[in-house]
């Protein structure tokens, strides 16, 4: 194609929803750390999708994380794409609240299968991962390494389904994933190593009953 034909193309890219990646501040990881010190005796594992050694319910003590971190992020999500909460069948404005919230032990050979949240919004936070994505990789025979990868799973616009893999290592430490919970996802294990991968994930939901 010569050039003046390409001026005479329009590149048209319809609009869709996609996840924020953020990366914490230092205060909002030792305050997780402490979230998960003071974690609650509830186990919340019969409450997943996933094969995981445990799980335990976090408290967010008077909103910090949700007022720091979460709110702000419901509002860039929405500058980004759109307030998803707009499409929930409700009659009057309401807040967002966080719902439910918890870390993850994750053991070599633990994994979660394609599943979603319930919710508005949901999110997963990587705290420890003691493993390197390449480590996992380097004698796996296959065209689709995923050993200890965090995968998307999502619609293209032919109506295929596509990826987004995220390969996990110590760079993803005091990473975020923000994505509309109905989003499915799922979290591959890895191998040949004894410590935990820890990670959180929560739900952000409307709260009825309260209005703004």
């Amino acid at each position: 194609m010569t050039e003046k034909q390409l001026r005479r193309c329009e590149w048209v890219t319809p609009p869709n929803l996609g996840w924020l990646l953020h990366s914490l501040g230092d205060k909002e990881i030792d305050y997780l750390w402490n979230c998960i010190d003071n974690k609650k005796e509830e186990c919340y594992k019969d409450k997943l999708a996933g094969n995981i050694s445990s799980s335990y319910v976090l408290e967010d003590e008077n909103d910090w994380f949700f007022n720091k971190t979460l709110h702000p992020l419901i509002k860039v999500y929405a500058h980004e794409f759109k307030n998803l909460g707009e499409d929930s069948p409700i009659i009057n404005d309401h807040p967002y609240v966080l719902k439910n919230w918890w870390v993850n032990f994750q053991k070599q050979h633990d994994f979660n299968p394609p599943h979603h949240h319930s919710g508005v919004y949901s999110f997963v936070i990587w705290l420890k991962i003691p493993v390197e994505f390449d480590d996992q990789n380097k004698d796996n025979i296959t065209n689709s390494p995923v050993r200890s990868a965090f995968q998307i799973h999502y619609q293209n616009i032919l109506g295929e389904l596509d990826t987004y893999n995220y390969e996990l290592g110590k760079n993803y430490e005091g990473k975020m994933l923000f994505f509309p919970s109905k989003l499915r996802h799922e979290v591959f294990p890895f191998y040949n190593c004894e410590d935990d991968r820890i990670s959180i994930s929560g739900n952000i939901c409307i709260d009825e009953t309260r209005e703004l």
